[in-house]
């Protein structure tokens, strides 16, 4: 007869030191919806004994004399009626009065008790009441309770009829049925609480990973579009001032000058399309065939920087083909930009690169003799790029203003191949 659903709507939590939310408007309304359902349904269950003792013959029963309990079934006073119904009418206020309800049907058994000997007109009311304290009280508020209940109803059945022993335990079982039930919803309340948590946590989790992964993305097209772009831009700034200067008067270095451009701008236009190419994959389509830039690329980038007119002198030591894909890789972009950096800042005359390649790893140094300035420099999107590429790997970056010029020194550990 007890609906496992039926709950409280202002009282605390059923565990200690946690507070419930006042319930809300729906929830309070499906109760109400659910008594109108259920106690019509409970008092016809507690009026069936009365309503049968009237349509049996007559003389099949008569109302035993208080304290006798050993007439049949049917034996009730007329009048104990009331009892029941006067418990199952104060059940819709045990939501907001759990404590005071409890108190009153209690009461009423025990009113019955006394009057029939019996406990039972008034169980099911009795029970009700004592599901609903034991799900929105604490734990022990609701012991405390359910202790105070079986003993206010033994008692009297004890002093009446000392021997009965079987209904005395009969009695204590069903008072205990409805904390036990309160606390399995109530378990299984925090368990499904507990998982709608750990899911929202999870989602959570998911979001906040793809949005880093976005941003990391974002960071890292970012940086290659500008180590593309950067240097080839430069190169061609540079070919087109010599140009617009010697075209008057020398059309055979003007031309060349536009073939730098050409070349450089051709370059760039390959490396932003093969990029993009990357970018519009979608599923398991064949990756470019284009491998990436690396050490075997350097000379065809200094070449590149000699065609600017500067003086570029470079020192390669070790074993670089043991050199992994993507230090090699590194090395080439670093290059590339601080050779990016001569040409737009140092107005340079000599930029000499070594590049050593031993046990200890890696060594990159970029030096020129152009004139700048003798403060650190700006934090700029090459600088960045560099040190995030750098970094990544696990090495370390040391760039600053030289004397004369400028100095960008890279260290790579396990340069070489393991």
């Amino acid at each position: 007869m007890l609906h496992a659903q039926d709950d409280g709507g202002d009282a605390r939590c059923a565990y200690p030191g946690v507070v419930a939310t006042p319930s809300r408007p729906s929830r309070l309304l499906d109760g109400r919806a659910r008594d109108a359902v259920l106690l019509p349904v409970v008092a016809v269950a507690c009026v069936a004994p009365y309503v049968l003792a009237a349509l049996l013959p007559a003389g099949a029963f008569e109302a035993r004399p208080p304290h006798k309990f050993d007439g049949g079934p049917f034996d009730l006073p007329g009048w104990t009626v009331v009892l029941p119904l006067l418990a199952i009418a104060a059940l819709p206020c045990r939501r907001r009065y759990p404590r005071a309800v409890l108190a009153f049907v209690v009461a009423t058994g025990v009113v019955a008790v006394v009057a029939t000997g019996e406990s039972g007109v008034t169980a099911v009311p009795i029970m009700m009441a004592l599901f609903n304290l034991s799900l929105v009280t604490d734990r022990r508020t609701w012991v405390v309770s359910t202790a105070a209940t079986a003993a206010v109803l033994v008692t009297p059945m004890f002093v009446l009829s000392p021997g009965r022993w079987p209904e005395t335990i009969g009695v204590l079982i069903w008072i205990a049925l409805p904390p036990a039930l309160a606390e399995a919803v109530r378990n299984r309340r925090a368990y499904l609480a507990e998982a709608e948590e750990r899911a929202r946590r999870a989602e959570e989790t998911k979001e906040e990973e793809a949005r880093r992964q976005v941003a990391e993305e974002r960071i890292r097209i970012a940086r290659e579009l500008h180590d593309i772009l950067a240097h080839s831009i430069a190169v061609i700034n540079v070919q087109s001032g010599v140009a617009a200067h010697v075209i008057d008067r020398d059309l055979a270095q003007a031309k060349q000058a536009l073939v730098h451009i050409n070349d450089a701008s051709d370059a760039a236009l390959t490396e932003l399309r093969a990029t993009l190419d990357v970018l519009r994959q979608d599923g398991d389509q064949a990756a470019p065939t284009r491998p990436a830039p690396g050490l075997r690329d350097v000379a065809e980038l200094l070449d590149g920087l000699r065609s600017s007119g500067l003086e570029v002198t470079s020192n390669v030591s070790g074993t670089v083909a043991e050199v992994p894909a993507e230090v090699g890789l590194v090395v080439y972009r670093v290059l590339q930009e601080a050779l990016t950096n001569v040409l737009k800042h140092a107005h340079a005359q000599t930029v000499d690169v070594r590049i050593d390649v031993d046990d200890d790893g890696l060594d990159l140094e970029v030096r020129d003799d152009g004139v700048g300035s003798t403060d650190p420099p700006p934090e700029g999107h090459g600088r960045i790029g560099i040190r995030e590429r750098v970094h990544a790997l696990g090495g370390t970056v040391d760039d600053g203003p030289a004397h004369p010029g400028y100095r960008v020194a890279v260290h790579l550990s396990g340069g070489k191949r393991r």
